[in-house]
């Protein structure tokens, strides 16, 4: 029996992981048979929802959330690796740690099984944010790009011009001399990285190189993780929730499906910047905030109305 090839997808949060898997998924041939482990930092999965609705077969996702799979979910996430293993249904695995989640302890129990076969990991790194002061100084940010193999940027689309893209570029470069980098200007662009994981042989990470002043301090025990959960009868105004995350330094992340007066959303909030799309009906609105400040939401919730009412 050959060993199943892993790809472990890392990345800070918001750098565009799930998004990237679904972009994956999309181009697999006849014959690819994956297996797509989640990694969630909170109880509430938004991530995992979002791939049931892309068309991924609901039996073969496996979604773990409440915990960093490299700490205190990592019993769980043992359990779905031999599961996976024992079924005989996959010819590839691929994991996306929780974005305040480290690899070190994903990799050792991936290598530790004799059955599967540790590729090089993949780090996504969202380009814009390559300049931002602030993640420059969580550890967390810098030592998922320290050990990982393969630097991918996302949101390339977002720079000014080809001039500001290539800048930013150069000056990672600069600030991470060891690492193999590549753009992502498509969908193309993904799963060649993808697909030369498998083959090509990529230098093990060296020693971490950074111009950055870091807290060593800032674990991910420092982040607060709310979580809110509404019935539909709820409405929700789009613009004041995104106004609200854009004026909150302490909030670095926030995603979930809400109800407006438009139509069900799915929204998602980065440093980067606010995005919604319209998605499928749900049973309650679902909202998702990752902080740094205990006291990020409080009681602001940004409905518009609440049905039935004037």
């Amino acid at each position: 029996m050959n060993a199943i090839p892993v790809n472990i997808i890392s990345g800070f949060l918001g750098s565009g992981k799930t998004t990237s898997i679904i972009r994956l998924l999309g181009q697999r041939t006849a014959n690819d048979s994956w297996a797509i482990i989640i990694n969630e930092f909170g109880k509430v999965s938004i991530d995992a929802q979002t791939l049931s609705h892309s068309g991924l077969n609901s039996s073969d996702l496996f979604d773990i959330s409440g915990g960093c799979i490299c700490c205190s979910a990592k019993i769980y996430f043992r359990e779905d690796l031999e599961k996976i293993v024992e079924s005989g249904k996959y010819n590839r695995i691929v994991i996306e740690p929780s974005g305040l989640g480290g690899i070190e302890m994903v990799s050792e129990i991936v290598e530790a099984n004799p059955l599967l076969r540790l590729l090089p990991t993949i780090c996504l790194v969202d380009i814009l944010m390559t300049q931002n002061q602030k993640l420059q100084r969580l550890p967390i940010y810098l030592t998922q790009i320290r050990k990982a193999s393969i630097i991918a940027f996302t949101k390339c689309d977002l720079a000014k011009d080809e001039n500001e893209l290539n800048g930013l570029i150069g000056q990672f470069k600069r600030n991470f001399p060891n690492k193999q980098c590549f753009p992502i200007r498509s969908g193309n662009d993904l799963i060649q990285i993808f697909r030369d994981s498998d083959t090509l042989s990529y230098p093990v990470e060296g020693k971490f190189q950074s111009v950055f002043f870091t807290n060593q301090d800032l674990t991910d025990k420092d982040f607060r993780e709310e979580e809110f959960s509404f019935g539909p009868e709820k409405i929700f105004d789009l613009q004041k929730i995104a106004s609200f995350f854009s004026a909150n330094p302490s909030i670095l992340r926030s995603k979930g499906t809400v109800r407006t007066i438009g139509g069900w959303y799915f929204y998602n909030y980065t440093l980067t910047g606010f995005h919604s799309e319209p998605c499928e009906t749900r049973a309650t609105n679902q909202l998702v905030v990752i902080s740094t400040d205990k006291e990020a939401i409080g009681n602001q919730f940004f409905f518009n109305k609440t049905e039935g009412q004037p």
